[in-house]
């Protein structure tokens, strides 16, 4: 009877659930340890929403035992050289560790559709038998075959035998708020597999997108603290401000890019795939999805700088020439590389001799190409292991593309017509 149930509530209403869904209803919920159905007694969905919406503490909410919560510090600058900079923690980051993900990825019925190894997409004409490369997914990129290739070319771990295949990471977030009144608001961090179709990944009932955490915001709390410290202006304290958010998020990507998760980007996991075979398993990040406020975040650069763009060093007076041929080349010619020197010497400036994070000498340390004075987890972390911090940082089609049509249908044109 309990089959029968289940199956019936399963193919009834508008809004059909898929297997996936109901099995994860059995055994994440169903079959759990902590399950009791005396918690359901006199059950209502409204006013558990309600007690949720109410508890600014957090007290009522409990994550599974794969989640952990941790507090988050930064160091504010005093613009004191005696006192130095004075610590702030921001409590409430709740996160997964990322190879705990990873390993509950490939340990489920989805990993049976993983595509481990890539290779080229190739279309035959027909009619004149000609061959055209096709780009479709990310296991048919260049850049998937390029890692695969390196990775390859990597010692093997002592007496290894197996094989070594890539884990393609692509993380989204997006900081939203939760209700249209009020000041609710989470900012969730995705994570999807590359090695997943994009048919399959994007379909909203997939099952695809693996929640890895909640990135905290900076509390209310921190502009007493700002407007406390002597000697900085209204400017200067909007800068301190936007400061600590970036040290912010950077400092939970420190917590994210564990040791860990490191020792996987060098040495990988040995993990048993869907198909029976042991093989080991290599994380590399691949894209990072984001809207231009949190891409600066992430590429550790101004917002609407001179050189504004996250991926290249094009100056914002250039900007009319987008679409031209030498635009094109001159984006290729001046990508960025990350320049960790001048950032350590800017936070000297700050952190040691008391300069404000706008001042002339952080700005002139730091020179061209509108960087902050944050150090970029991705970089120090991930950099020496091969990650570029700038090349993942892909177009986001829904905020820079289908949220006006008319801005970008010029260069459009303008582009066609240099065919």
């Amino acid at each position: 009877m309990t089959i029968y149930r289940l199956m019936s509530w399963m193919n009834s209403g508008s809004h059909l659930i898929s297997e996936m869904k109901v099995s994860h209803l059995v055994r994440d919920v169903m079959l759990a340890d902590d399950f009791d159905l005396k918690h359901l007694e006199n059950f209502s969905v409204r006013r558990s929403l309600r007690e949720l919406d109410t508890d600014d503490e957090g007290s009522k909410v409990t994550f599974p035992d794969d989640w952990i919560e941790t507090a988050v510090s930064i160091d504010i600058p005093t613009k004191s050289k005696e006192d130095g900079p004075q610590p702030y923690v921001i409590h409430g980051f709740h996160y997964r560790p990322v190879v705990e993900v990873i390993r509950a990825a490939f340990a489920d019925v989805q990993a049976r559709a993983f595509h481990l190894l890539p290779f080229q997409r190739l279309w035959k004409d027909p009619l004149d038998g000609h061959q055209e490369r096709i780009f479709d997914e990310l296991y048919t990129s260049d850049a998937w075959l390029e890692a695969q290739d390196s990775l390859q070319r990597l010692p093997k771990e002592p007496g290894c035998s197996l094989e070594r295949v890539i884990a393609g990471l692509m993380f989204f977030s997006d900081a939203t708020h939760l209700a249209n009144f009020g000041t609710a608001k989470a900012w969730p961090l995705y994570m999807y597999f590359g090695n997943l179709t994009k048919y399959a990944r994007s379909s909203p009932r997939s099952g695809a997108c693996h929640l890895v955490g909640f990135l905290p915001s900076l509390p209310d709390s921190i502009k007493d603290i700002l407007s406390s410290l002597s000697g900085i202006s209204k400017t200067g304290m909007a800068s301190l401000h936007t400061f600590c958010r970036r040290e912010l998020f950077h400092a939970c990507w420190e917590i994210l890019l564990d040791e860990d998760f490191l020792s996987a980007y060098r040495h990988g996991i040995i993990l048993k795939c869907a198909d029976g075979v042991t093989r080991r398993v290599f994380p590399r990040i691949f894209t990072y999805s984001a809207d231009y406020p949190e891409k600066v975040l992430i590429a550790t650069i101004k917002d609407m700088g001179l050189c504004p763009c996250p991926r290249c060093l094009t100056p914002k007076n250039m900007f009319s020439y987008l679409g031209l041929v030498k635009d094109m080349k001159s984006r290729l010619n001046n990508l960025r590389m990350y320049t960790m020197t001048k950032v350590i010497q800017a936070r000297d400036f700050i952190y040691r001799c008391g300069n404000t994070v706008d001042g002339v000498k952080v700005d002139h340390s730091l020179g061209e190409g509108s960087w902050v004075p944050t150090l970029n987890r991705f970089a120090t972390k991930l950099g020496p292991l091969g990650l570029n911090p700038f090349r993942m940082l892909v177009i986001d089609f829904m905020h820079e593309c289908e949220l006006g049509f008319s801005m970008p249908f010029p260069v459009v044109v303008r582009a066609v017509r240099e065919e």
